[in-house]
């Protein structure tokens, strides 16, 4: 336990995490702390940003106790990585003029529709969409004028944390990014998107390029947390882009899939462009660009069948019975598809109206046909994500490496590999995004000497296994994506229609 060491920290939507790992990126030791959110009315999401602070600085107490424990010695420096898109306004005293507005919030549908242009799109580089926070910024200005007039600094959670951490409001050109009001061609914030927000660039933080050291921890923040005064504190990215970091995912032809409550996949790139086949993100790389397509209802669409239509738990018993329901029925569903839209399409549809829909229902099924419909609709529709970004870009995507929960499933690894008809590499350590966060901390701070940051993510990333696809389901997974591509646009019309009901 001697040998030097950097702290990931991942402020996801559920929990905080704290891990550090060495300089080969084996983990040492892990803290770990609860958040809760609220839903004050149907499509709102919303979370005390000090709950951010409180979580972090339990996790970190706890790992920075086990460390000490195990005569570790201290960290060399340590960066995050988070929730992307959610923010919360603050006074001059630092106080929240509200709660913060989560990532999934869809209160902003009205705004979306006036305000998402094809100019903002080209600007920002992301699509008109329920995620970014430039609408729900909007609808505050619209709806709560106050609070933004009371507003002197908006913080993304990246923001808010490093200033809880160091005192310097800053934050990640890789963190700042997702909220879309930063011009993607420069990497700097935008007078014209602030404006649209009610905003200018005295109410956000200073930007700051992944990997660079931003400050050091205060005598206040140790305090609070065990780290030692004086730390230095990296830069880091949103949790996306990390996880692709996490997972070495840095040529331009090698794909991360994370297989989370929300599906997410993406490539790096060198060059600046949009398109309604990914939004364009600050890569954890200074100066690339990731482009990530979306699935909002990743696991949450086993989760919801298994719970609210099996009346299965979620536990390892539940999940274990709902695969095993899976499992008896067969590669096809026998003519059932599933289209994966919980709570509305992303990429390349952005259609907020969208939802789900089991098409090809008849009464031969049974309740294993819509388990396995589920498994299987996840994957068409990322077969979708995958050929959409290949014919925009003109290229090919012949490596996938997988992570997040979804990763663990061997009847989830071995849909996927048949159905996107590719290798898939599951990536060896489980908090992914947290090692992406801890390469850019060990990057910052050139821990075990100099390198590149893709030099970094190599020594630090591996696999633990590879599934092949299996060849007698090639043509039945081709034939059936002919036909799940239909689905969609043969029922936009319906959803539009259905949206005035609910």
């Amino acid at each position: 336990m001697s040998r030097p060491y950097v702290i990931g920290i991942d402020c996801s939507t559920t929990a905080v995490k704290a891990i550090a790992f060495d300089a080969d990126g084996a983990s040492l030791a892990e803290g770990r702390a609860p958040l809760t959110r609220s839903s004050p009315h149907p499509g709102w999401g919303e979370q005390s940003a000090s709950s951010w602070w409180e979580a972090t600085a339990a996790a970190l107490r706890s790992l920075t106790e086990q460390l000490a424990e195990a005569g570790a010695g201290e960290p060399q420096g340590l960066a995050m990585t988070h929730q992307r898109e959610s923010f919360v306004c603050l006074d001059a005293d630092g106080e929240e003029t509200g709660p913060a507005i989560l990532w999934l919030d869809t209160r902003a549908g009205d705004q979306i529709a006036r305000f998402g242009t094809p100019e903002i799109h080209a600007l920002s580089g992301k699509p008109p969409s329920t995620t970014p926070s430039l609408y729900k910024l909007i609808w505050l200005r619209e709806h709560e004028p106050q609070r933004i007039a009371a507003t002197a600094m908006v913080a993304d959670t990246h923001a808010y944390l490093v200033h809880r951490l160091t005192g310097r409001w800053a934050t990640s050109t890789a963190s700042a990014d997702p909220m879309s009001l930063l011009d993607m061609s420069t990497f700097t914030w935008s007078d014209r998107l602030l404006a649209l927000a009610g905003l200018d660039t005295t109410q956000v933080p200073e930007l700051v390029e992944p990997g660079a050291v931003i400050a050091t921890v205060t005598e206040a923040a140790a305090a609070a947390t065990g780290l030692p005064t004086g730390l230095p504190v990296v830069a880091g990215a949103g949790d996306g882009q990390c996880a692709g970091l996490g997972a070495a995912a840095v040529e331009p032809d090698h794909v991360y899939l994370s297989l989370g409550t929300s599906l997410t996949m993406g490539v790096q790139s060198g060059e600046f462009g949009t398109s309604d086949s990914y939004r364009t993100l600050a890569s954890p790389i200074a100066g690339a660009y990731t482009l990530e397509a979306l699935m909002s209802s990743g696991m949450l669409s086993l989760g919801w069948l298994r719970e609210r239509v099996a009346d299965l738990p979620d536990s390892a018993e539940g999940v274990a019975a709902f695969t095993a329901l899976a499992e008896t029925s067969e590669p096809g569903s026998r003519g059932l598809l599933f289209l994966p839209y919980l709570t509305s399409a992303e990429t390349p549809y952005w259609d907020a109206d969208a939802r789900a829909a089991f098409v090809g229902l008849g009464d031969h099924h049974g309740l294993g046909d819509l388990a396995h419909a589920v498994f299987e609709g996840l994957a068409l529709e990322t077969r979708l994500l995958l050929a959409s970004i290949e014919e925009d870009r003109g290229t090919s995507l012949t490596r996938v490496t997988a992570m997040g929960g979804g990763s663990r499933s061997p009847m989830m690894l071995r849909v996927f590999a048949d159905v996107l008809d590719r290798e898939i590499s599951v990536a060896a350590e489980p908090e992914t995004a947290a090692l992406g966060a801890a390469m850019l901390a060990a990057f910052g701070v050139a821990l075990d000497g100099p390198r590149s940051l893709p030099e970094v993510a190599a020594r630090m990333s591996r696999t633990e296994e590879t599934v092949a696809p299996s060849g007698p389901t090639r043509q039945l997974y081709g034939d059936l994506f002919d036909v799940y591509r239909t689905v969609y646009p043969s029922l936009k019309a319906a959803f539009a229609g259905l949206a005035r009901f609910r």
